[in-house]
């Protein structure tokens, strides 16, 4: 009886504590498990070596390809928006989807990133795991992994740190380490320019009010070394932000379910329609704070902001983003951006690029019931 009361008591206490332990580690260890290259030392691993490239062999073949599918339609926007071929945007907005789906959008901004050094502006997905939120998130990480060699982070990034109210960031490796937004951006733009230095700066769920402190406070930091070191904003120092557009379906997503237009070719008419009215109405022309806040209005509930109005996954990178760079031209230039919408697409719109004799592939579903939107936005 004695042993049968201990036994009973034990398994109780295991019913309890094991499903409370599972639900507090599970969430750290799916996160950790999307690490395929782990870090070593200064130099950053990698997350996904399956739908972006690591290889220089992979990234060369990518950019030819993508850069001939998308000729005809770079030229007829340098003619559309008065723009000359050797255009440098000061910022941009560029996808992060795996590239056999994304890269032919990514590459109408990336081709005209041309600074020497790169402010990477992306969204945490993860930092709800590590209960994050209204703060710049930084690494400590000296390099990055390319696909022709190490990635250097800039200098300015430690300068950024010393002038950066403490209030305003933190500095945590493991959170960067296992973020993809940012890592999809570096191929690219290493096969543009082979000496790109890099500034990595991710964005949790932030609310509208901390959105413009941040953006203020990150203005007035990145100014101070913009005019220390008389940096030319497009030549010298760009920003470019990453982000997916909206992640539609009934089928295969773990958290974002949404699907207003219905997962049919009527929906998916509906949904791109929607989807392209809100770059056009919020990011492109002359751009504003108060345009940024309608943004953040259309796609985040600002009474709850863990709630998706619309399923972005930059809806805090591009908000934040924007307004930074909305801010740091009017300071430094005296004049608001402008914004040119320069292509729109989503994960079953068009030819992929063929990466599987490159070992690469797609890392999710792509159908009328699961798809993901792209868009590329330059600014001047």
């Amino acid at each position: 009886m004695k042993y049968s009361a201990v036994l009973f008591l034990n398994i109780i206490i295991l019913l309890i504590i094991i499903p409370l332990a599972t639900f507090a580690q599970i969430p750290m260890k799916k996160v950790l498990s999307r690490v395929s290259i782990p870090s070593e030392g200064n130099l950053r691993g990698l997350v996904d070596t399956v739908g972006f490239p690591h290889r220089a062999s992979q990234m060369d073949l990518i950019a030819k390809l993508a850069l001939k599918a998308e000729r005809e339609k770079i030229k007829q926007n340098l003619k559309k928006f008065k723009l000359s071929s050797d255009n440098k945007f000061i910022f941009g907005i560029c996808p992060h989807d795996d590239y056999t789906l994304a890269s032919r959008t990514s590459v109408h901004i990336q081709k005209f990133i041309k600074a020497k050094t790169v402010i990477l502006i992306g969204n945490a997905h993860w930092s709800e795991t590590f209960g994050v939120r209204n703060k710049l998130i930084f690494g400590d990480f000296k390099y990055w992994r390319g696909p022709y060699g190490k990635v250097k982070i800039s200098p300015y990034r430690e300068k950024i740190l010393t002038l950066l109210p403490k209030k305003d960031y933190i500095v945590n490796r493991t959170i960067v380490e296992t973020e993809h937004s940012l890592e999809a951006l570096v191929p690219f733009l290493q096969y543009f320019n082979r000496e790109v230095e890099i500034v990595p700066i991710l964005i949790p769920f932030t609310d509208w009010k901390e959105e413009n402190r941040l953006g203020e406070d990150l203005t007035q930091t990145v100014a101070k070394i913009v005019n220390e070191k008389h940096l030319k904003l497009g030549k010298d120092l760009a920003i470019l932000c990453s982000s997916d557009g909206m992640h539609y379906g009934d089928y295969g997503w773990s958290y974002y379910n949404y699907h207003p237009f219905g997962c049919n070719p009527n929906g998916y008419k509906e949904a791109m329609a929607y989807d392209s009215s809100l770059v056009t109405n919020h990011l492109t022309n002359k751009i504003t704070i108060a345009k940024l806040h309608k943004l953040f209005d259309k796609i985040i509930d600002e009474n709850n902001i863990s709630n998706y109005k619309v399923t972005w996954c930059g809806r805090f990178s591009i908000t934040l983003a924007a307004n930074f760079a909305e801010r740091l031209a009017r300071k430094i230039l005296k004049r608001n951006l402008t914004g040119y919408f320069l292509r729109h697409s989503s994960s079953i719109q068009e030819a992929w690029i063929p990466v599987r004799k490159i070992d690469m592939g797609i890392t999710g579903d792509t159908n009328l019931h699961h798809f993901v939107t792209y868009f590329s936005v330059g600014f001047k």
